[in-house]
Formats: structure tokens, C-alpha cells, sequence
């Protein structure tokens, strides 16, 4: 019975002295270092343990209170003396608290304990680096490769020379390991983007580093692809498309390979509605001729892109039909192909108001032996699209359905239920429209979240507080009358909303509306007109800034008049400093100002 009690007693006070090594830490963690070594202390007394030895320590060093630090420290080296962690901590100790000499002395007894051993090295490193005693970390190391060339710490040092400031050591240090071991390229990457990212403070001068110390690595590579990958990276991290696209070319060539690496960089132009340059890249990869694997694929991507990028113009326009017909012809019609009969029934109908041609195209298209399931999805998707087009709603909805139902758990699955919720706008139904929109946010395609959230925020921002939706049903019907490019009677819709309500909230989305609308029809004297009253009468509003930057692209790419542009990009670096197009309004300005000219040679 008394050895049971003792046993518990026992318990009691490991339990209770558990709460109060807790208690402690949570005290250290929390910067409160006098209560921390209060209880600490206590424990101390009571029965020392290594277990709350590194809070204790650091808490003593927090405070300056370098007596008690040493002593503990000794202590613990004393238990341990194979240890050389704890004999380097009663170095540093002596170092912070003034007495040179003496830490000298201990880190040269420790030093001359080095093995070059990996482990040792690192945790030893690891301990200096914890009281922020990089230089020294930093020494450890260099003293372990030489003893060791077996050993090699790129990344730790790397690591370390960040923290001392030496970004150009850094950022070598990095490129050579990636030399030494060519699995670390992921790392490599990863350390070079956070370097480039700045704390999200974009930094010119941050990315001409890391390419100067690239350059020679990319010159001296022999048979080796990693450095030239890291270029193309980084100047498509830069914005720099066309330096990305010669390199990848480069590349490809130097290593006889099949033209993925541009393939991919043509998908990426095309999304950045670099269409000139996607074009050009996949016109590289179709030169590789027809028993390249990505023929096929780069011929339907190149004709879409043209399909982008192509101005209303009619021989413009007949041309690009010629050249389907003529790709269809060589290509064949087969499950490979499906994408490019849809490809080419979306341009008859958007671009040459076919509806007819458009359905016949997309009927036979579904009909094609041994479809792929996400090809016929694509298939149905646009022919609900034409379906719409034609005013037949309800036959739209059936094929939008459809594929909701067969991809729920997929992006083309949601981009079916988007659409089946702009229907829902379209018909003035907001409620379940909103109800859709809101599963649509969390979509793992960031187009449909972004698409559905911009629809959602329409709908929020702009029905009146009075319930009223009389202004946002007409809205919503007008915008179902431009998809369906009846733009006459759209621009008529929008105009009764400004003339009913004038000052509405929605006058910037409809002035931004008929933007789009004097576009298609080529009337670039009223697209700026639109532009510039958003610009002007709803400076403070969120399209301002997207006014702004679409002027300046116009007078950029399309009226060559630079000095316009110039003013605009400015306009929108020091009046819209967090607009999303402030990185690329900053670049042109300084390309169109004649900045860095010299930057791509």
C-alpha cells in the first residue's frame, strides 16, 4: 500500500511539473521571458532536465543574463561532453556576452572536433544559426567540405548567405548545386522564385541578378538542360515572351527533341493573348513534320489562336475559313480532330453568324466513331452555345445539363453550370443564378471561379435596395442580346437603362458593354469614347482602371501612337497603384519611354 502511494505520488508531481514545462514554453514562445525563467528556475531546483534545456537557455539569452546562460550551458556540456552542440553553446553565450577571447578559445577546440560529418555539420550549423550567428553557421560548413568532399551544403549555405545579405553568393551557391545535383532543380526553382518574389515587392533589380549569374552556367552547359530551363523560367517569370521563346527553340534543337518545351510555352503566349508569338510557336513545332506527335494538336492550336487574334475584316475573315476547310480536308475527320470541327463550328458562328453551318458542323462532330467523352462534352457545350445564339433556350439548357451531369467534379462540369446560371441571369432569375454562382467559387478552374465571381459580384453590387431589379433584368436582358451579337438592339437596351435610371450603378458596366460591342463592329472612335467616360465620370469606380488600361493597349498596339499609351500606363501607375494591370502598364511604359533596351540582347 505505501509503495502504491509513493508510485502516485510520483505521478503527481511528473504530471504537475509537465504543466508547468508547458506553462513555460508557452511563456517562451510568447516573448514573455521573465516568467519563462521564473519557472524554469524552479523546475531547476526541483530535478533538472535537457527536455526544456533550449527554451531555458534561450530565455536566459533573451534577457542578457549571460551568468546564468554560461553556467547552464556548462552544465549541460558536462552531462554530455561527446556533445558539441552543447560546448558551442556555452561558446556563444560567451561570445554575447562580451568575452571574445574566451569564445575563441571554445569555438577553436570545437572546430578542430569537425569530422565532416553531414549531421554534425548541419546540427552545429543549425544552433548558430538559431542565436543568428550566420557568419559562424556559414564557417561550419566551408570547414566540413574540406574535410569531407563528400559533403556538400549548396543549399544550406545558400540559405545563410541570404541571411547575411550576399544575395550574389546566394544566388551562385544555388547554381551550383543545381550543378553538382540536377535532382535539386525543384528546390532550385523554388528558392529562386521566392528570391524573385521579394516579399511580393516585384524587384528589377532582383531578377538582373539571378540572370547575370545564370548567363555563364547556360553558356558552359554540355549536355545538360537544367540551366536552360531555368532561363526560359525566368524569362517568362519577367514577362520576357519573346527571350523565352528563342531559348526554348534554342533548346530544343541543341538537344534534337519533339518540341513540347515550346509547345507549352505557345499554350501559356495564348493565354496571355500573345497570339503573334503562340502563332510563331506553333508554327516551330508544326515545321517538325506530320510524325511529330504534337502535329495534330499545334495545326488546331495555331488555327484558333488566328481565330483570337483575327481583326472582322471580310477577306480576313474568308481567309481563315479557307484555311479550316483546308486543315479539315488534310487532317481528316476522326476522334483526333473533333476538337478542330468544333474549333471551326464556334468560328462560323461567332465570326461568320453561320447558325446553320455551326449546328451541322457540331452534329456531325458528335457523331464522330470513338469520340472521347471530354471532346463530346466540348462538342455539346458549344452546340448549347449555338443553340442560345438561335434563341433556343431550352434545347440550351438540355446540352448544358448534360454535361453538369456527367463532369460534376470537373472544371468542363462547371463550366456547363456556369453557363446554365448566366441562362438564369439572362431570364431575370437572380436568386438561383446567385445560388449557383456560389458553388461555382470555390471551382479548382480559376477562369469559372473568377468568371462566376465577377457574375456574382454584377448581381450583388447592382440590384437596388429597394429590391427593385427592373434596371438589372433589362441590363441582364441586353447582355443575353449582345451574346446572341444583336448588337443594334443591345445597344438600344443598355442606352433605356442609363435614360430610366440615370446614374444607376450599372452605368460604368453598360459604358464598358458598348465598348466591347463598337469593338466587334470595328468603330474604334466610339470604343474610346466609352473607355474615356468610364475613365472620367467613374474614375472611383472598379472599372476605371481596366477603362484605362484597355485605352492604352488600343493606342499602343493599334493606333501606334506611343505618347498617348505612354500617358494612359502612367495614368494607371500613379492612380491605380493596386490595380491588377499596374506590373504590365509599368513595363510597356518603360519599354515605350525607352528603358532597358538593351535588357534582351
Amino acid at each position: 500500500m505505501r509503495l502504491l502511494f509513493v508510485f502516485m505520488l510520483i505521478s503527481f508531481f511528473a504530471v504537475a511539473q509537465q504543466g508547468e514545462q508547458k506553462l513555460a514554453y508557452q511563456y517562451y514562445v510568447n516573448g514573455e521571458y521573465d516568467k519563462a525563467i521564473s519557472i524554469y528556475e524552479e523546475l531547476n531546483k526541483e530535478r533538472f532536465s535537457v527536455a526544456y534545456y533550449i527554451p531555458y537557455f534561450g530565455s536566459l539569452l533573451k534577457k542578457e543574463q549571460y551568468v546564468q546562460a554560461e553556467k547552464l550551458a556548462k552544465k549541460v556540456a558536462k552531462i554530455y561532453p561527446n556533445s558539441l552542440n552543447y560546448q558551442l553553446e556555452v561558446g556563444i553565450v560567451q561570445q554575447k556576452s562580451g568575452n571574445t577571447r574566451k569564445s575563441e578559445r571554445t569555438f577553436k577546440k570545437i572546430f578542430e572536433n569537425l569530422t565532416g560529418q553531414q549531421s554534425q555539420a548541419i546540427n552545429l550549423a543549425n544552433t548558430l544559426s538559431r542565436y543568428d550567428m550566420y557568419g559562424d553557421a556559414l564557417r561550419v560548413y566551408v570547414l566540413s567540405e574540406k574535410l569531407n568532399p563528400k559533403s556538400n551544403f549548396g543549399t544550406q549555405k545558400a540559405q545563410l548567405y541570404a541571411h547575411l545579405g550576399n544575395v550574389d553568393l546566394m544566388i551562385l551557391e544555388y547554381l551550383n548545386e543545381l550543378k553538382r545535383n540536377p535532382k535539386q532543380k525543384s528546390i532550385v526553382f523554388a528558392r529562386v522564385q521566392l528570391f524573385l518574389n521579394n516579399d511580393g515587392i516585384k524587384s528589377e533589380n532582383n531578377y538582373q541578378l539571378v540572370k547575370q549569374q545564370l548567363l555563364p552556367f547556360v553558356r558552359q552547359e554540355q549536355g545538360r538542360t537544367e540551366f536552360s530551363e531555368l532561363l526560359i523560367w525566368l524569362f517568362m517569370q519577367n514577362a520576357q515572351y519573346e527571350m523565352a521563346f528563342r531559348q526554348a527553340k534554342s533548346l530544343d534543337k541543341r538537344t534534337d527533341a519533339d518540341g513540347e518545351e515550346v509547345f507549352d510555352l505557345a499554350e501559356i503566349f495564348l493565354d496571355k493573348e500573345y497570339y503573334d508569338l503562340a502563332i510563331k510557336a506553333y508554327e516551330y513545332v508544326i515545321q517538325k513534320g506530320k510524325n511529330n506527335f504534337l502535329f495534330i494538336d499545334a495545326n488546331i492550336n495555331k488555327l484558333y489562336t488566328k481565330t483570337k487574334s483575327f481583326n472582322s475584316k471580310n477577306q480576313v475573315v474568308n481567309s481563315l475559313d479557307d484555311e479550316y476547310r483546308s486543315l479539315i480536308t488534310e487532317l481528316g475527320e476522326s476522334r483526333n480532330t473533333v476538337l478542330l470541327l468544333s474549333n471551326y463550328a464556334h468560328f462560323k458562328a461567332f465570326y461568320l453568324h453561320d447558325l446553320l453551318a455551326a449546328e451541322t458542323i457540331l452534329l456531325s462532330a458528335m457523331q464522330v466513331p470513338g469520340i472521347d467523352m471530354y471532346d463530346l462534352a466540348e462538342c455539346k457545350l458549344e452546340y448549347a452555345d449555338v443553340q442560345l445564339l438561335l434563341g433556343n433556350i431550352w434545347e440550351s439548357l438540355l446540352y448544358y445539363s448534360q454535361v453538369e451531369k456527367d463532369f460534376k467534379e470537373n472544371p468542363i462540369g462547371h463550366q456547363a453550370k456556369l453557363r446554365r446560371a448566366k441562362i438564369a441571369y439572362y431570364q431575370g432569375d437572380f436568386n438561383w443564378a446567385q445560388a449557383q454562382l456560389g458553388t461555382l467559387k470555390a471551382s479548382t478552374s480559376k477562369l469559372i471561379a473568377n468568371d462566376a465571381m465577377d457574375l456574382s459580384l454584377l448581381i450583388i453590387d447592382n440590384l437596388n435596395l429597394d429590391t427593385s431589379t427592373i434596371a438589372m433584368q433589362a441590363f441582364a436582358t441586353a447582355d443575353l442580346l449582345f451574346y446572341q451579337q444583336k448588337y443594334e438592339k443591345a445597344i438600344v437596351k443598355y442606352d433605356s437603362v442609363i435614360s430610366i435610371f440615370p446614374g444607376h450603378t450599372l452605368s460604368d458596366e453598360i459604358y464598358m458593354r458598348k465598348a466591347e460591342i463598337y469593338m466587334q463592329l470595328n468603330n474604334t472612335e466610339m470604343v474610346l469614347k466609352m473607355y474615356n467616360k468610364i475613365a472620367t465620370d467613374w474614375n472611383y469606380d472598379i472599372l476605371a482602371d481596366d477603362a484605362l488600361y484597355k485605352m492604352a493597349k488600343l493606342y499602343d498596339n493599334t493606333l501606334s501612337n506611343p505618347e498617348k499609351a505612354m500617358q494612359l500606363y502612367e495614368k494607371i501607375l500613379l492612380e491605380h497603384s493596386s490595380s491588377i494591370f499596374v506590373a504590365e502598364a509599368r513595363k510597356r511604359f518603360r519599354i515605350l519611354r525607352g528603358d532597358n533596351l538593351n535588357e534582351e540582347k
